[in-house]
């Protein structure tokens, strides 16, 4: 499971990621894209994965394309934070130069402030 909520005040998504599988990878897709009518440009992201399972490669090409929606929407930064190398890898390769990854959470929120 997942959750995903926008945080007007800082304008910012933050979501948290149990697991996303392919049975519910389109309702992540129509939630995220409701959350994104939200935003105003210039907004930032937070990810929590650090309780999260890797994502199969069918399910991470069906999120691949959420990081270029977000910059079309205006994104300034996104960071997320995992104790896992291999999710680091997984998101650098679905996102690109779009994220930024972090072992701790204060980390990455020092990294959205800055």
């Amino acid at each position: 499971m997942y959750t995903i909520n926008y945080d007007a005040s800082m304008n910012r998504i933050i979501v948290k990621v149990n697991e996303i599988t392919k049975e519910n990878v389109q309702q992540y897709i129509d939630d995220y894209t409701k959350v994104l009518e939200k935003v105003k440009p210039g907004f930032t992201g937070l990810t929590d994965l650090s309780e999260g399972k890797l994502f199969t490669p069918d399910v991470a090409a069906d999120l691949g394309p959420l990081g270029e929606l977000s910059v079309q929407k205006g994104l300034s930064k996104w960071a997320y934070y995992t104790g896992s190398a291999i999710s680091k890898l997984q998101m650098r390769r679905m996102f690109g130069e779009v994220v930024e990854s972090f072992e701790k959470m204060e980390e990455a929120e020092s990294y959205l402030r800055g």
